[in-house]
């Protein structure tokens, strides 16, 4: 599978690595659905980061891996279409048990439009080992090739940038 950035999508990158500088800490509001990206947007906000947890409760699913990569993905489209602000998206562990699955389900989002993605701590420890490869490999060259070697996470208290 393969991830790759649209040109809007790299800008977007660039501006929201831009926007982390010591002692300016950047503070985002979490968004659940459209309605609330638009509105985070409207007040002013430079980037727009999704809540898993809300996202779930607002599809009526429970926070944790109920939510799924195919829903996650689509909310995560319709938010980063209504707004022309960069999306961090949080995708729980990767909804994936397994390196490659998490992948796809990273692939799918940045598809979706997303600029960063954040990890959950409960990612299987399977997928530690391949995650920064794949990360490194989509912001220094706005592609990614799960055959080339996984995906890069980050903790919520250790988020990544892609």
């Amino acid at each position: 599978m393969m991830a790759q950035f649209t040109t809007g999508q790299a800008r977007q990158a660039e501006f929201f690595a831009s926007l982390h500088r010591a002692g300016d800490p950047l503070l985002l509001a979490n968004a659940w659905d459209v309605a609330s990206a638009v509105a985070i947007a409207a007040a002013g906000a430079k980037a727009i980061a999704t809540t898993s947890a809300g996202v779930a409760w607002s599809l009526g699913v429970p926070d944790g891996a109920g939510l799924g990569a195919e829903r996650a993905a689509a909310v995560i489209s319709r938010m980063a279409a209504a707004v022309s602000l960069p999306v961090s998206a949080d995708i729980e562990a990767g909804y994936g048990d397994s390196p490659d699955a998490v992948a796809a389900t990273v692939a799918a989002v940045v598809e979706a439009g997303a600029v960063r993605i954040s990890l959950g701590s409960a990612i299987a420890q399977a997928a530690y080992g391949v995650a920064t490869r794949a990360a490194a490999e989509l912001f220094t060259t706005g592609t990614y090739n799960s055959s080339a070697g996984g995906f890069e996470y980050g903790t919520m208290n250790d988020a990544l940038t892609l």
